[in-house]
């Protein structure tokens, strides 16, 4: 929970949500109203120093996205000055200090974070450790290997396993991921412990001779005592038995990772999971003041002093924004949706977050929100990343899926090339026995019905064009083990943060498509 001093501001901020967020925004304008970004959009305002209200601002700056920002940003990596010649600064009056990756937004060269003095390495996997970082060495955390650090994160972790008092990670998917190399790899982790140095797979030398000095010599009792736990493949429950002091997990489980809660919850077992805020790349945007609630009950309050925050109506009917006429916090409505647009301190003015969130109540005057969705990228599209977790939420719920075969990842990819179009989802599956020769009949069966599943769940928008003939019936491809993973070594060869990678769930580029076509184990589509 927040600390007292933290809530004692909460509240008083929350109680008159609309006064701070005026001030807010004033608070901005005054330092940042001098930029070259702003300039451009302000100059009809003859007195420079008069003061802008909200009305006056919504009206002279126009909503913006990445690409409004791409050629400042180009400027500020390749090293040109952040003043022109009337000494006006680019995106905001504070000096650049350096550049950081996130999720959604990229196109900034690796070298221009280097030359800024932060490693694009440091600073994308910093946050990838299974465990705090005061388990694993800074060699561990700033290693140039996805799989080599996960590795020697749960190592560490393991020779630390009475020391281990809570565990953080960005994301639910980073610890799943981290308890796969712990079923897939026991053995070799207990050798290692046994021996006292890593498998030579870690051929990272400060990486390595790090975690030797970490291991400190030969551990047989403690090898005998994880080999005996692993041995027996209980993984329910599995974070406990290894890791007996642990009081809580925090990773954040909303969103696209809801869909990774119900496996995190049987390897922790007993152990608490505590959910994360909601912050972005940006900003952050509303604080979590209930951490124990499970996703499905997730809610965040809105900070007004965070930033100056609006809302533009959208209508998950349609699956677009209906109005790009903004609501500011006092316009917002309990029950509907909304895509947040922020203006921040360090340089977005108006900007799309390209969140989806609903309003479920007030705390005080300030929303209180739950998170939905990311926001479709176009006004066509016709199946939204919550349209497909939802349908997937009906197939895990259905029967003869929860007996049959667990699914570890999923994607979809909407061709709009063939005549009718056609959705193709994409599935990676746990278990490769399904697939022999002898099961086929028994197959075709199920993948039939998966394909009814998820055609029920994919939303109205779908449906009304489905029944219309206009899109062509569902087709399924099932994926080998490790496709997904594979899909992210080559995002992160391309220049995708590890630590804020996530799986997409509405692919747009063939280019994926054609990566996750090279592991395909079988195809079914529907006539």
């Amino acid at each position: 929970m927040a600390d007292d001093s933290l809530r004692k501001q909460i509240e008083e901020s929350t109680k008159d949500a609309a006064r701070y967020q005026a001030e807010t925004l004033q608070s901005i304008l005054q330092h940042q109203r001098g930029v070259r970004y702003l300039q451009r959009h302000l100059c009809g305002i003859d007195d420079h120093n008069a003061r802008i209200d909200a009305a006056t601002f919504r009206r002279s700056v126009p909503l913006s996205s990445y690409d409004d920002y791409a050629d400042y940003i180009n400027q500020l990596a390749n090293g040109v000055s952040t003043e022109d010649h009337d000494h006006r600064h680019l995106l905001s009056a504070d000096p650049l200090v350096c550049f950081f990756y996130s999720a959604f937004k990229g196109g900034v060269p690796h070298s221009s974070s280097r030359k800024w003095g932060c490693s694009s390495k440091g600073s994308s996997n910093v946050n990838r450790s299974l465990f705090m970082s005061l388990t694993s060495p800074k060699e561990v955390i700033m290693g140039s290997n996805v799989e080599h650090q996960m590795y020697c994160h749960i190592l560490c972790g393991l020779r630390n396993s009475d020391s281990v008092d809570s565990i953080h990670a960005p994301y639910a998917l980073g610890l799943i991921k981290a308890f796969r190399v712990l079923e897939s790899k026991w053995e070799q982790l207990c050798g290692d412990i046994e021996n006292g140095f890593p498998s030579l797979d870690i051929n990272d030398v400060p990486m390595r001779d790090s975690v030797i000095e970490v291991l400190g010599g030969p551990q047989p009792e403690l090898s005998s005592r994880i080999r005996l736990i692993c041995e027996e493949k209980d993984w329910g429950g599995i974070l406990q038995k290894l890791w007996p002091n642990v009081r809580y997990i925090r990773c954040v489980t909303t969103g696209s990772m809801k869909q990774y809660y119900s496996k995190l919850k049987y390897y922790a077992g007993e152990v608490p999971l505590l959910g994360g805020d909601y912050f972005s790349s940006e900003c952050c945007v509303a604080i979590n003041l209930d951490i124990k609630q499970p996703p499905n009950m997730t809610r965040f309050v809105m900070l007004p002093t965070a930033a100056y925050f609006e809302f533009l109506p959208f209508d998950s009917t349609k699956n677009q924004v209906v109005s790009e006429e903004t609501v500011d916090i006092r316009g917002v409505e309990v029950g509907k949706m909304y895509e947040v647009v922020v203006t921040t301190y360090r340089g977005f003015y108006r900007y799309r977050l390209g969140d989806i969130v609903r309003v479920v109540d007030f705390y005080n005057t300030s929303p209180l929100l739950e998170f939905v969705m990311r926001a479709p990228k176009t006004r066509y599209e016709i199946v939204t990343e919550g349209d497909l977790m939802a349908a997937f939420e009906s197939l895990e719920r259905n029967s003869i899926m929860s007996i049959t075969m667990e699914i570890v990842e999923f994607s979809s990819f909407f061709n709009f090339d063939s005549s009718p179009k056609r959705l193709k989802v994409f599935f990676e599956v746990k278990d490769y026995d399904m697939f022999s020769q002898n099961k086929l009949e028994e197959l075709k069966a199920l993948l039939k019905e998966c394909c009814s599943v998820l055609e029920d769940g994919l939303g109205s928008v779908y449906k009304v064009q489905r029944d219309k003939g206009e899109i062509h019936p569902l087709s399924l491809s099932i994926l080998k083990c490790g496709s997904f993973d594979k899909l992210q070594q080559e995002a992160i060869n391309n220049g995708a943060p590890a630590s804020q990678y996530k799986p997409p769930k509405i692919i747009r580029n063939r280019d994926v498509v054609n990566v996750l076509e090279e592991y395909v184990l079988a195809n079914y589509d529907q006539l």
